[in-house]
């Protein structure tokens, strides 16, 4: 079996190198070497093995270089181990001490390399490293090498080793315990914590080797095996952590603390030393070597104290220099930057316009420039000498009208007499052709010699800017929430139409019918609040040469009955002669919206005339009514966006003004112009100024017009709702819809003549569609999950599923939206809100069609045009696995491994459904559905007819019935000559006689 889990490798390694030590030293004492250390052995091969391999696959170089340390630590503790093994070093304690002081070097060098410091040089630490070596060396002379020497017996000696060992295990506990309760990560907290154990395992095992020179301290054999088995087993889960983090985190530690290190390290050693003389301790030695020792000690930690402090003083007053001469350098910078500003503000020539901070320029009262200060030099990015002696009018665009200013005199008068000056927003253009808004402040000023124009220039782009940006994210709110309505707004409407259907009173039925009107009105004004969405936002036009006369004929006859029901005369007088480029369907909305508002403010018995008149390049179409006009306040701001007139009269008439601002951005996009002309209490008048078009030879057809359904939201009685009555077609539909209330609303429509299977996600839906195998699909676009569109593609890619006929709904109408639609297969595309017996019509129609293309598929399949592709079923079944073409369908590819697999097994008299399922990788319920769906017959009849067509075949070649009936895999011969007739209207015998009498003869 392989074991995926490094955490579990981990842990069956570890015990598995235990288990047997302990357990041998349970039953009874080990006293063999080999036995004894062993286990031992074993532990720091695997250490030194998860280490490397820890070293191999990390990258950070720091925490590479600290694994490097401890695998050469390892190393050194592993061949002493050995040569102890092989009894090379047993007795001889200095050479077993050399070995371990090599594992405290890599040790401590490991320690102080600190990988976990987000410091970038290496030698920050070089002073730490240099003293814990040093500190190491030193003490392994003090108490080794010199107790060695002159110690008095042996027992001393062993003492003096073992105190080395524990000073220096301290050491190391201390460090790691330090870096430990520093660290803030994670990651570094665990490492530091597991070798912090280790330490701990060591520096208590070392304690007890020591204090047993005085006192027996009596613990378990298996306690004190554990402690030193504790080390290694950490080193490996160390090792183990540090791969899983690929770039370990990095940390701000705290500032350098060599400076105590090296204090604490001399006190120690000072302490030690007096102490050993004081008490006569075994360490202690007749020689002054132990003094010399000690002092040179001191000479070095001394030199690296000086060290340290004098580099950290002379990087002081380095960084004291830099900050000192960063700040007299800006000192300088801000003077110099004055006096620059004061040569520049002070001169004479600019003593007009050294008050403002805006850029401004002074003119004669002919327009030509005097003077401009530093703000009008940047605005208008040019040098002063380019601007002075200049025409005023160069710095404003062509068509502004401050590029004309000064050629009236009439101005210049104005602005003479006006003591407030003149304020003017216009677009003002720098000398490289960009223009930007400004707003433009004239001022008239007196002087001895001449007056002058001062012209103060606010610049308004960044204004303008964050106006726009609040216009689209108005323009964006109005979109997602007009999105928002159209869900709701379809299951009121169909609740709507389903008890309209039902209403058993007039007045109930008349209350029903209002709701209806006033529900479709709410769909049109969503749909207009789109409409200016889109148009705002990027403009798309589908333009087309058209006859004027045509497209205004479909908005006068839909607007003929409303009109009538108004008691209201509507005439066109629209020449035949007149052509125009356009989008046919923005301009029926254009005209649809203006006649409308007509109709509406027009009281009974007034008139609505649309009079169509050319001139030589454009022609006016004009929309007058005798209503309750406009008055003059409010004709300047009735195309702004939600805005009406304030007029008493309308206070009473439905309506927020998003229709004339559609209108407003509809006749933009065309660059077309519109005027109103209105008197109050009299009418008014809207004109349409459009160039005239060529006429051309073929006009092209216009699209679905929109007026007759946009009418009908006005109607006082809206079309009868269609009562027709459909039988239960028992067929499946299946809702992919994640809006509980549209769902429930859908499956009460839908269950009027199908039955419902319910998908509150894109997932689940793709789920039950290829389980159950539904005869249609109805699947909303803005799902949560996977979208509506990621379905579709799912389902036509889908073996099981590519023949079922999807419906999107969603509130997305969009052609974007239409469109990726329709490349992704759908079968049809309907918006919200949409009308029940409309979406019941469709799925009818997919039904319908689906179930002509089943008759297709079983005619194609037994007509004898396709003989050649069924010979190569029944005689060449592998050449039919491997037929296929690059525009053969997924149902046709189905088909056709439906035919190999049958023909591979015909032959079985038990091959049934069940079977056949297996073979084909579905269930019987898919099998079933899908060969339904696809040619109208069950799998069984499909097993059937496949063994009477080779039958066929069979008895043409004059073989024995009862033999080809059981080659074709019928059990009874009856059976098979009685299913053999139903199909070909004669018996086998029949069919082989009339086959003998065709032949020619020989």
């Amino acid at each position: 079996m392989q074991i995926k889990n490094r955490k579990l490798l981990l842990t069956l390694s570890v015990v598995l190198t235990l288990l047997p030590y302990f357990l041998i030293n349970d039953m009874f004492p080990i006293s063999n070497t080999w036995l004894e250390q062993g286990p031992l052995l074993l532990l720091q091969i695997l250490s030194v093995g998860f280490v490397i391999n820890s070293y191999l696959r990390i990258k950070n170089r720091a925490l590479k270089l600290f694994w490097q340390f401890i695998t050469l630590a390892l190393l050194s503790a592993l061949i002493s181990n050995l040569l102890f093994i092989f009894a090379i070093i047993s007795n001889d304690l200095l050479i077993q001490d050399f070995f371990k002081l090599c594992s405290y070097f890599f040790i401590l060098l490991a320690i102080e390399t600190n990988p976990q410091s987000n410091e970038t040089k290496t030698n920050k630490n070089i002073s730490n490293r240099v003293a814990a070596i040093f500190f190491t060396l030193i003490c392994f002379s003090y108490f080794v090498l010199l107790p060695i020497e002159f110690a008095n017996n042996s027992e001393d000696k062993i003492a003096s080793s073992q105190l080395f060992h524990l000073l220096i295990a301290a050491l190391i506990f201390i460090r790691l315990a330090t870096n430990s309760y520093q660290c803030e990560s994670q990651f570094w907290c665990r490492i530091y914590s597991v070798l912090t154990i280790a330490a701990g395992a060591l520096l208590l095992e070392n304690s007890i080797g020591y204090l047993n020179n005085w006192f027996l301290v009596s613990l378990p054999a298996y306690l004190l095996t554990l402690l030193v088995f504790i080390p290694y087993c950490a080193l490996i889960i160390a090792a183990n952590n540090s791969v899983k983090s690929t770039e370990p985190p990095t940390e701000l530690m705290p500032s350098s603390i060599s400076e105590l290190y090296l204090i604490l390290l001399i006190s120690c050693s000072i302490i030690i030393h007096l102490v050993g003389i004081e008490l006569n301790l075994h360490y202690n030695i007749n020689s002054y070597l132990q003094s010399i020792l000690l002092a040179t000690w001191l000479g070095i930690a001394l030199t690296l104290l000086t060290t340290i402090i004098y580099r950290k003083n002379h990087l002081g007053h380095k960084n004291q220099q830099q900050i000192k001469f960063q700040n007299t350098a800006q000192q300088e910078l801000v003077k110099l930057n004055q006096l620059l500003t004061n040569a520049m503000l002070n001169s004479e020539d600019k003593a007009i316009v050294n008050a403002s901070s805006n850029a401004i320029l002074t003119t004669s009262t002919e327009g030509k420039v005097l003077s401009a200060n530093p703000a009008a030099v940047q605005l208008f990015q040019c040098l002063e000498r380019e601007i002075i002696a200049t025409s005023v009018k160069d710095f404003f665009s062509s068509d502004d009208q401050m590029h004309y200013f000064f050629d009236f005199k009439s101005n210049v008068y104005t602005l003479q007499r006006k003591d407030a000056g003149i304020s003017i927003e216009c677009t003002a253009t720098r000398k490289d052709g960009t223009q930007f808004p400004v707003q433009a402040e004239l001022q008239w000023a007196e002087r001895e010699e001449q007056p002058l124009v001062v012209i103060t220039f606010i610049n308004l782009t960044a204004r303008k800017l964050a106006e726009q940006q609040a216009l689209d994210l108005k323009d964006k709110f109005i979109a997602n929430i007009s999105h928002e309505f159209r869900t709701p707004l379809t299951i009121i409407n169909g609740i709507l139409d389903r008890y309209l259907v039902k209403a058993q009173t007039e007045d109930e039925g008349k209350e029903l019918k209002t709701a209806k009107r006033n529900g479709l009105r709410l769909v049109r004004m969503v749909e207009q609040l789109l409409e200016l969405s889109r148009l705002s936002d990027n403009p798309q036009l589908t333009m087309a040469t058209y006859r004027l006369h045509t497209l205004m004929s479909m908005p006068a006859d839909s607007f003929a009955r409303l009109a009538t029901q108004n008691n209201l005369t509507l005439t066109c007088d629209i020449p035949d002669h007149i052509w125009l480029d356009c989008d046919a369907q923005a301009f029926e909305k254009i005209i649809f919206n203006l006649i409308a508002n007509a109709i509406k403010y027009t009281p009974a018995g007034g008139s609505i005339q649309v009079i169509a008149h050319s001139d030589s390049d454009n022609f006016t179409l004009d929309i007058i009514d005798t209503g309750i006009g406009i008055d003059t306040a409010s004709q300047s701001k009735i195309f702004e966006r939600f805005q009406r007139a304030d007029d008493e009269k309308n206070q009473g008439v439905f309506g927020v003004g998003i229709g004339l601002s559609l209108v407003n951005e509809l006749v933009k996009a065309h660059h077309w112009k519109i005027n109103v002309f209105s008197e109050y209490n009299k009418g008014s008048k809207f004109s349409l100024i459009i160039p005239c078009a060529s006429a051309i030879s073929e006009e092209k057809s216009t699209p679905t017009s929109i007026s007759q359904t946009e009418v009908s939201s006005l109607l006082i009685e809206p079309h009868n709702i269609n009562k027709d009555i459909r039988n239960h077609s028992q067929k499946v539909v299946l809702v992919i819809e994640d809006n509980l209330d549209m769902q429930s609303h859908i499956k009460q429509v839908i269950e009027q003549q199908h039955h419902s299977l319910l998908a509150g996600s894109g997932e689940l839906g793709l789920t039950l569609a290829q389980e159950y195998i539904p005869d249609v699909i109805v699947c909303d676009i803005m799902l949560t999950g996977i979208d509506g569109f990621a379905v579709l593609k799912q389902l036509k890619s889908h073996e099981l599923t590519s023949h079922i006929p999807v419906i999107l709904l969603t509130a997305r109408s969009d052609l974007d939206s239409r469109l990726h639609g329709l490349n992704l297969q759908a079968d049809e595309y309907l918006s919200k809100p949409f009308n029940h017996q409309e979406l019941l019509t469709r799925i009818d129609n997919l039904i319908s069609n689906r179930e002509k293309l089943q008759k297709s598929y079983l005619n194609n399949f037994n007509k004898d045009l396709q003989q050649n592709r069924k010979n190569n079923s029944f005689d060449h079944v592998a050449e039919l696995a491997h037929d296929s073409g690059d525009n053969v369908t997924l149902d046709n590819k189905f088909l056709e491994k439906l035919e190999t697999i049958t023909a591979e097994v015909y032959t079985d008299t038990d091959l049934d459904i069940v079977q056949l399922a297996a073979r084909m990788a579905m269930s019987e319920r898919q099998l079933q559905r899908k060969i339904k769906a696809l040619i109208g017959i069950t799998p069984n009849n499909f097993i059937k007819e496949f063994r009477l067509k080779k039958a066929k075949v069979l008895l043409q070649n004059g073989s024995q019935i009862g033999r080809i009936a059981l080659d074709v895999g019928f059990s009874s011969q009856t059976y098979f000559g009685r299913c053999f007739k139903e199909m070909f209207s004669c018996t086998p015998k029949q069919y082989q006689q009339q086959q003998k009498t065709q032949r020619p003869s020989s």
